[in-house]
């Protein structure tokens, strides 16, 4: 399915050439009708022959509705120009036409209406050449003619015209991210709040959950329709109305968009690419901190336009900006945008965004923020792919797929040549195949490299300034390299794999690590072992022993299984335990129970020692208190 717009000065006959196309009135407005003039969007289809249905979306064409203008034409598939003969190309046609060319609408047919108002075909020929000569250097230079009155309504050929345009016209891609800009918001009796847009990168089906961004409203669909047809499932690329359970038409408005719960973050700062306007449209340069209103999807929001590599952009010149925006927006890479002037109103230039979450606001000069622009803007794909990796660092092979601004089965194919030349690295399952649902993390060789020094520099610093601990703990090493729980448990295990670093249970280190204990502290370890061997039931505390050694080189000998601690202040040698626990469950076996004081009788120790003792036992799952006494489990 396809969705096409209007476009075209005032008054030149836009809504007449859809209702003759359609047989549908699309100014639904009572305003509209009275004043016989467009003044907010208006909705048709028709049925063309192997094409399908072709929703057509019809703008207002004065200057004082442009914003709604642009709410209409940002997902559409092709553009009807409507032009009328006798006044030919207007001031609201100029502008109409730049916006296309800055929304890159490569395809399109140019109506020539009201034909049968002008004294000769003669003057029809002037105003199409007119209209040709605009077109030139656009991207709808080669759009196709075709005549047209209100008196014979006939539109046979601007059928036949349109179908050949939209037949080769490439399908919405799904990326598996649906995303709805909403358009247009109402109420309907028995039904509750119906939102419509154009939906785009994805599918979504009746009973999805759904979250509206970015207000954070989330509902599920109750009721879906395409052209007033009830439906179950939306593709991508189609226009769609949609019911969704628990939200009010006053907590949401024109510019929301509908997504998935979770799939979206929405933003205050994008890094855009910018074309300036020049002649008919600007005649003022850009400055750096201007106020500006940015148009992308349905969205108006106010900016500052933050310049980068200059104080200021010229008419018709390109550049790079960084946007500051008064309240959040979803957008996604790739999506283009229009930026106009407040006051006096006027389009004054687009662009494509490049960067939907910067993380920081450039600087006016640097040249590495530059260079990286020059490659997300004009870069070959693979150049783009691995900046992505070098701005991003650890991501999710979805986030790559769905993120990079690349088609999809496009960024599959070059993320698979990096990773089979090396030059991006796989943590997790290399067998998994690389789908927008894989679950493995990717990071270029670069970043890798990076942070296997990172992480070799902050274990090898810990073993120099703490010799006797065995390591560092994972949760101390996540936070030293600043990643989230999950990137960094699935990189520190890589290396594991790898044999970069070693864990055991809670703590990482490097693999040549070794505690050795040597001089005094070997000496003061062999001095308490002799206490423990001389009364092994009667050993001195834990906080004893940490008086006479250190926490460190207690730490050292419980690690390596020479002592063993009964929390909360008791130590045993090994040996010494584990014939304590043999012993207690062959009293238990033939006597049936134990207490405290057989313990403390049969090892000759303090109640103290038997009850923590027996306590330990009781939470390794050995014995079972009942009453004073304990049996075995």
């Amino acid at each position: 399915m396809h969705v096409i717009c209007t476009a075209g000065h005032v008054d030149h006959g836009k809504s007449t050439v859809v209702e003759a196309l359609t047989g549908i009135n699309p100014d639904r407005l009572i305003e509209e009708q009275e004043r016989q003039m467009t003044i907010d969007l208006g909705f048709a289809w028709i049925d063309l022959p192997q094409i399908g249905t072709v929703g057509i979306v019809d703008v207002p064409g004065h200057v004082d509705f442009i914003g709604n203008m642009l709410a209409g034409v940002s997902s559409v598939a092709a553009v009807l120009l409507v032009v009328a003969a006798d006044e030919g190309i207007m001031p609201q046609t100029k502008e109409h036409i730049a916006i296309m060319d800055l929304l890159q609408i490569d395809r399109g047919v140019v109506v020539i209406t009201k034909t049968d108002l002008v004294e000769s075909y003669d003057w029809v020929e002037l105003v199409q050449d007119d209209v040709r000569d605009r077109l030139c250097n656009t991207t709808l230079s080669d759009a196709p003619f075709v005549h047209f009155t209100a008196v014979s309504q006939d539109v046979s050929e601007l059928h036949r015209v349109l179908v050949e345009c939209l037949d080769s016209h490439v399908a919405q891609s799904d990326k598996d991210m649906p995303r709805l800009n909403i358009d247009r918001v109402f109420t309907l009796a028995g039904f509750g709040t119906v939102l419509t847009g154009t939906l785009l990168d994805g599918m979504l089906e009746v009973g999805d959950e759904v979250e509206i961004y970015p207000v954070g409203l989330c509902g599920r669909i109750r009721g879906m329709q395409t052209y007033n047809t009830p439906i179950e499932v939306a593709s991508p690329g189609i226009r769609i109305a949609i019911n969704i359970s628990g939200i009010n038409k006053s907590e949401i408005g024109r510019g929301a968009v509908v997504a998935r719960p979770g799939q979206f973050y929405p933003t205050q700062l994008i890094d855009v690419s910018i074309r300036l306007l020049a002649e008919d449209h600007n005649l003022i340069p850009l400055r750096h901190n201007e106020q500006v209103k940015l148009f992308v999807g349905a969205a108006e929001v106010m900016a500052r336009a933050r310049i980068i590599g200059s104080e200021k952009i010229m008419p018709g010149d390109n550049g790079w900006i960084q946007l500051d925006l008064s309240s959040e927006i979803v957008v996604q890479k790739g999506d283009r945008y229009i930026l106009r002037r407040p006051s006096p109103g006027n389009t004054i230039g687009g662009g494509r965004i490049l960067d939907e979450h910067p993380s920081v606001r450039h600087p006016l000069y640097d040249t590495s923020t530059l260079s990286r622009f020059q490659i997300m803007s004009d870069g070959t794909s693979n150049e783009i792919l691995l900046q992505y990796f070098e701005t991003r660092g650890i991501v999710s092979v979805n986030s790559v797929l769905t993120e990079s601004g690349l088609e999809l089965n496009e960024a599959i194919t070059i993320l698979k040549s990096m990773i089979s030349n090396g030059e991006v690295v796989v943590l997790g399952n290399k067998d998994h195949k690389l789908t927008v649902g894989s679950k493995q993390f990717v990071l270029s060789d670069a970043s890798w490299q990076n942070q296997l020094k990172q992480v070799y520099d902050q274990l090898f610093g810990y073993h120099q300034k703490y010799p006797l601990r065995t390591g560092m703990q994972r949760e101390e090493l996540k936070s030293r390299m600043k990643l989230d729980t999950n990137t960094f448990n699935v990189l520190i295990i890589e290396m594991a794999n790898l044999g970069k670093v070693l864990i055991k249970a809670s703590v990482v280190s490097l693999p040549k690590h070794e505690v050795v204990l040597r001089g005094q502290q070997k000496q003061q370890v062999d001095i308490l072992i002799n206490q423990f061997v001389d009364d092994p039931y009667n050993t001195p505390s834990k906080s004893q022993v940490i008086n006479m050694i250190g926490d460190d080189v207690l730490a050292v000998i419980l690690d390596q299984g020479i002592l063993v601690s009964i929390e909360p202040d008791l130590l045993f040698l090994l040996d010494t335990y584990e014939f304590m626990v043999e012993e207690t469950k062959k009293y238990i076996l033939q006597k049936g129970s134990i207490t405290v004081a057989e313990v403390r009788d049969m090892f000759s120790t303090s109640r103290k020692y038997a009850l923590g003792f027996l306590e330990h036992m009781d939470s390794e799952g050995i014995t079972l208190r009942i009453g004073d006494t304990r049996e075995l489990l």
